[in-house]
């Protein structure tokens, strides 16, 4: 919905800056003073211009996240009911290279 009014506001918009710069300027056989009327054509091509620019370059920004962060916990961390002794173990691969490992009871 959103994107197809931005559309057509952007197409209005667009056929208005072309009606308007046909409509208030001089063809070149009419040598008239039209100073103020290419002026304004001029002052509103370029605000619609800047907006229509300022539209495309913008982000589209997301909506915030239905959840927070996860809670706090204070506090020790839980302990270990036990803790398993470890030793380091020399061992050999198939290649003969030595190698250390950690060995758990």
């Amino acid at each position: 919905m959103w994107i197809t009014a931005r559309k057509f506001v952007t197409t209005g918009l667009v056929a208005l800056t072309i009606a308007g710069t046909a409509l208030g300027t001089a063809s070149q056989a009419e040598a008239h003073n039209n100073f103020g009327r290419g002026l304004a054509a001029g002052i509103a091509g370029a605000v619609i211009g800047g907006a229509l620019i300022a539209g495309v370059s913008h982000a589209p920004a997301y909506a915030a996240a239905p959840y927070g962060p996860p809670p706090m916990r204070y506090g020790p961390p839980p302990v270990a009911a036990y803790y398993p002794s470890c030793h380091v173990v020399w061992h050999q691969d198939h290649w003969g290279d030595m190698y250390r490992t950690r060995v758990c009871d």
